[in-house]
């Protein structure tokens, strides 16, 4: 059993309690006035909005916990808000490092200041923090000492592209249990993966993790690498197999095979494509024309199912950050 990397923060000192959650709207809300809010970070919240919306049974009481796999996950902001705030397990499939610590300085000063987060709470102002908002969602899990429970979420660090797809086409079976012959064929593609990321060594952001000159850059890469990371050939195919839901903010080159991955999978998944990189898939076509602009590709990817769901999400688009999501639900495979 896999445990999570633990953080504790004491706000257990008589200070104003923040304002009572708010229900999940079943609009997402535009924030015009917000800076904050049409912040390239903050955009990741309206896309758990519309997750959350679309797909509720995420956060429906069980005993298991519902598995997502966050492709192209960067930065790890999408993971670590759905795990502290929502109790999903939400993990992080990427070959970079994540890094948490933005989003763990901001918990803790809104933690530490109270009547600062209820104002930033608020919406439709530019004062608005969508991290404020959610905090006493946080605040519900304090423990008997006063301490907000915070924790890291799982790291499986490898490429999601083709490679896999068609390595887990081999592999996969419905009988469960793997024999000799297919698991070696996934032992041998998660040696060369692990070889081809090691070789590779990099945080959020492309900081070389061995580049001595930020030795706190190196720290949080080397320890988040330890504690979270699944390294394991049988852990990380076990986790593949579990999963419930593929999810992909702007997953760039991993866009396509985020999508046939579930497709393989049969499970529902939503993708916000963004760059298109015609030259690194040539081979992409629709109506004949090679796919080489961002409506050609959603064109393009809806072609993969017949049943694939469109909609746009209520953040500014501009050149770099495109606001339609593809997604399919669990009754669209019937």
């Amino acid at each position: 059993m896999m445990s999570h990397q633990c953080v504790f923060i004491d706000n257990k000192n008589g200070a104003p309690s923040l304002p009572p959650p708010a229900p999940l709207p079943s609009i997402i809300p535009y924030n015009e006035g917000s800076i904050r809010a049409l912040s390239r970070r903050n955009r990741v919240y309206v896309y758990r909005d519309f997750l959350l919306s679309k797909f509720p049974h995420m956060t429906s009481s069980s005993d298991a916990a519902c598995n997502i796999l966050d492709v192209a996950g960067g930065r790890g902001d999408l993971s670590w808000i759905l795990h502290n705030i929502d109790g999903i397990n939400s993990i992080i499939a990427d070959p970079r490092i994540p890094n948490h610590k933005s989003l763990i300085k901001s918990t803790e000063f809104l933690l530490a200041h109270p009547e600062e987060a209820a104002v930033r709470a608020v919406e439709g102002v530019v004062t608005h923090q969508p991290l404020a908002k959610l905090l006493p969602r946080l605040m519900e899990k304090k423990n008997c000492n006063g301490q907000t429970h915070l924790s890291t979420p799982f790291h499986l660090r490898m490429h999601v592209d083709d490679n896999l797809v068609e390595t887990l086409k081999r592999v996969f079976s419905s009988d469960e249990h793997l024999d000799d012959e297919r698991m070696g064929i996934w032992d041998e593609y998660w040696q060369q993966e692990t070889c081809r990321i090691e070789s590779n060594k990099v945080v959020y952001g492309g900081t070389p993790s061995t580049d001595q000159s930020q030795p706190q850059t190196k720290e949080i890469g080397d320890a988040q690498k330890r504690k979270q990371q699944i390294t394991n050939s049988r852990n990380a195919y076990d986790t593949i197999r579990s999963l419930d839901y593929i999810a992909g903010f702007h997953p760039d080159q991993a866009t396509e095979a985020a999508i046939d991955l579930a497709l393989f999978l049969k499970i529902p998944w939503s993708v916000v494509p963004c760059c298109v990189f015609p030259r690194e898939f040539p081979n992409r076509q629709i109506n004949g024309s090679r796919v080489k602009n961002h409506s050609q590709l959603i064109e393009y990817l809806c072609t993969k199912h017949e049943k694939i769901r469109k909609e746009t999400l209520s953040f500014v688009e501009t050149a770099t950050a495109k606001n339609v999501v593809l997604y399919m639900l669990s009754e669209d495979y019937d």
